[in-house]
């Protein structure tokens, strides 16, 4: 390894390590208050905001400050950050032109030597639909699109604003430092427009972010009726990106690096649609849009009563979508303290501020638990935290306020996390 090498390498530690210190400041946002819900931030404008949020590692939501970006009649964000990509017919094509470099004349490499990922999410459970993953890999799943990745790629949110980084640790870059598979988010965006891409010396199909900074991943979407996506596979520099189509309406965009031609496909031969993931959780929402969120049917007893659970499936939905957006699962004491600490909250619903939201809206995410229990049907609890009113966990037979020792758990790891909330669910919900 050179000098610069090694530079490089303790450079960017530094800025992983600072990252990871940093408290984020309150966003002020002008004519905004305590009581003010986030604003549609779908339609970006040519000015920047003059005070823009600073780079965390966390998915980076407001949660510190009551106020957040403001959204017309609204208690949570709902922008959807998913790149809309560009339509066209299946084509294929290379790029043989030079292309940016890290500094020391060689392209990035896929995942730093000195930089531990974390470990899989997924878990095979022995299931007849879903067959055991391949030695090293896990199961990942978004939407009802299952694939495999290798185990040590993380569950992570790509970057909001890519043609806004500069430059590596710029405060607009959160780009992920591992493989990842890219989370589904309604993550807020602020009003700002960057031109900052006269650099990008690539083919555009592999979007805005900067050389220096690939990483490899696995993106699906799902780009609206009656749109779709350009799908083929292009190389630069070594990384081969590949999008094919899965189904009717979804897109699969896989990036690996130099030399990992077979990784990228071996992901693309495990694309499948499935009916339930690896944790049980059902991959078609259970609520349609506008729905409230709660069981449709009430239980003789509560799930909450009984054994300490075998485990628990924490399964987030998009009702927009009608899809599973991310699932983790909790087992031995973990599990059997998330139930005790819902049992023990208050029996209400809150925290609520029903007044910051227009009656009616519907929520843009919710929350299952499936409650796993030895030789038992699951039992499940909703919880919703969107919006402005009816926050809780509905059991079918009560509802028990969200509390920090209750809601924070669900919501400790990626890919269950909460991107926009009102101040007090952020303030409870969120660590």
């Amino acid at each position: 390894m050179s000098d610069f090498e090694r530079e490089e390498r303790a450079f960017r530690a530094a800025l992983a390590r600072a990252a990871d210190g940093f408290e984020p400041r309150e966003l002020a946002i002008p004519g905004a208050s305590d009581e003010a819900g986030p604003a549609d931030l779908s339609d970006q404008t040519e000015k920047a905001e003059e005070n823009a949020p600073v780079r965390r590692k966390a998915p980076w939501i407001l949660a510190a400050a009551a106020a957040v970006l403001a959204v017309v009649g609204l208690g949570g964000v709902v922008a959807n950050l998913q790149p809309t990509g560009s339509g066209g017919e299946s084509t294929a094509a290379s790029d043989a032109s030079d292309g940016a470099e890290d500094g020391s004349g060689n392209a990035p490499k896929a995942l730093g030597a000195d930089e531990a990922a974390p470990e899989g999410t997924y878990i095979e459970r022995g299931r007849t639909d879903l067959p055991a993953p391949a030695d090293g890999n896990r199961w990942a799943v978004r939407y009802d699109i299952a694939f495999q990745v290798p185990e040590e790629w993380a569950d992570a949110t790509a970057p909001a604003l890519p043609e806004c980084i500069a430059k590596p640790g710029d405060q607009w870059d959160t780009v992920p430092r591992t493989p990842y598979v890219a989370n589904i988010t309604n993550q807020p965006v602020p009003r700002i427009a960057c031109n900052e891409t006269e650099d990008r010396d690539f083919p555009p199909q592999f979007g805005k972010v900067p050389f220096a900074l690939w990483q490899p991943y696995v993106l699906i979407e799902r780009p609206g009726k009656g749109a779709s996506l350009q799908t083929g596979s292009w190389e630069h520099e070594g990384w081969l990106l590949t999008r094919v189509q899965v189904g009717d309406d979804a897109y699969a965009t896989i990036l690996t690096g130099p030399g990992d031609e077979r990784v990228n496909q071996e992901i693309k031969g495990s694309l499948r649609t499935v009916a339930k993931d690896p944790y049980g959780c059902e991959t078609a929402s259970p609520l349609a849009e506008g729905d409230p969120v709660r069981p449709k049917t009430d239980p003789a007893t509560s799930p909450l009563e009984g054994d300490d659970p075998e485990s628990i499936a924490i399964c987030r939905y998009e009702p927009s979508s009608a899809s599973l957006t991310g699932s983790r699962e909790i087992t031995g004491s973990d599990a059997a303290g998330l139930l005790e600490a819902i049992r023990s909250a208050p029996a209400r619903s809150g925290p609520n501020t029903p007044q910051n939201c227009a009656a009616g809206q519907p929520v843009t995410a919710y929350v299952i638990l499936r409650i796993i229990r030895d030789g038992g049907e699951p039992g499940e609890v909703f919880v919703n935290y969107e919006n402005c009113d009816d926050h809780g966990f509905y059991d079918g037979v009560t509802v028990h306020e969200l509390t920090a020792a209750a809601c924070r758990p669900v919501f400790a790891e990626e890919p269950v996390t909460i991107y926009s909330a009102q101040g007090d669910v952020a303030r409870v919900c969120l660590s």
